[in-house]
């Protein structure tokens, strides 16, 4: 055995039983480490020693009124729900801390909540004083002891130009929404600040594309496109985040998808072997790297899942500071993104 190989093995002991901080931080140290963290093996073992948890919150309206359920291809033994807030509540943003933004439209004005479903801690935050009607939001824990987080201010876009009713994708210190005019607008946390850039050429005037979501793919910002004859979807990712370069990484055929379900859409990289797509009523996580297999999550009848949202949501159950029913000032708040 190289040496090389004997010291993966190493820091893959090692880092097995880290803490989902300090696995962040370790992805940094090289390109190696950072791989290994996001193999399949490696975050079935995680998720069995650390007992943490890596799903997605899948969210449908139905009759007026939000539900959700947790979806997961590893952990299922955890089930995951946001019953505890006893009232019915909307997601509108999620975290990699395993923290939640919720919303309450019970009455004539809205309650916000803060949670973490792990430990059914929870908290009523102030409303954040919008000027529209219908916003996005987005969230970024800045410290996890004790919790501070922000909740994003409100931008304007060109006219004619909209942000898709997608949750964020957060990589490199910075949330990201994907525009109707296929640009992707930024909000870096360390600058405080936005900024607008293009998706690259080949993928905007491609016409072969009918479908694009942004996703992440090991730490890095990604792309996934789906071609219009539901045949393939390629995948798309940014190499260099200060240079903006782009690299087109792989075609991923889903054609053996169509026995299972008829029209799927993808959503996100479960991690480097699986993706997990949308059907219209089960979450298939489809293992593209392992016989083109798929394990389907059937969800309930009133999820229709072209009509839903999904956050994706990574979390330990060590305790946070929230104090469960009673306002808390917070010490960096921002308003939502409309």
């Amino acid at each position: 055995m190289e040496s090389r190989d004997f010291n993966l093995d190493i820091i893959f002991e090692i880092l097995s039983r880290s803490s989902l901080k300090t696995l962040a931080k370790c992805g940094l140290l090289s390109k190696e480490v950072n791989s290994l963290t996001y193999q399949s093996a490696f975050m079935n073992l995680h998720c069995q020693r650390t007992k943490t948890i890596s799903g997605y919150f899948v969210q449908s309206l139905s009759y007026n009124k939000f539900s959700s359920t947790f979806v997961d291809n590893i952990c299922s033994d955890y089930k995951l729900s946001l019953d505890f807030l006893r009232v019915p509540v909307k997601i509108e943003a999620s975290t990699s801390q395993g923290i939640l933004l919720c919303r309450c439209n019970r009455g004539t004005i809205p309650r916000y909540y803060v949670c973490k479903p792990s430990t059914k801690e929870w908290q009523i935050i102030p409303n954040p004083k919008t000027r529209y009607f219908n916003e996005l939001f987005a969230m970024i824990v800045l410290k996890s002891n004790p919790l501070h987080y922000r909740i994003l201010q409100e931008v304007k876009l060109s006219f004619g130009e909209f942000l898709h009713s997608e949750p964020t994708v957060s990589v490199c210190g910075s949330v990201h929404w994907l525009t109707t005019k296929d640009n992707i607008l930024a909000f870096h946390e360390d600058i405080e600040n936005y900024s607008m850039f293009s998706l690259p050429s080949p993928i905007y005037e491609s016409d072969s594309y009918g479908y694009k979501k942004l996703t992440e793919y090991e730490g890095k910002l990604a792309l996934i496109c789906k071609g219009r004859d539901n045949s393939f979807m390629d995948l798309w990712v940014m190499e260099s985040y200060g240079k903006k370069e782009w690299n087109k990484r792989q075609r991923i055929n889903i054609e053996s998808l169509r026995e299972k379900e008829k029209f799927t859409n993808p959503y996100d990289f479960y991690n480097v072997d699986v993706v997990m797509m949308r059907g219209f009523y089960n979450v298939i996580f489809f293992k593209f790297k392992n016989g083109n297999s798929a394990d389907i999550v059937r969800l309930h009848e009133n999820f229709n899942l072209m009509d839903t949202e999904v956050f994706p949501f990574k979390s330990d159950f060590e305790p946070s500071n929230l104090k469960k029913g009673k306002k808390k000032k917070i010490k960096e708040n921002g308003l939502g993104v409309s």
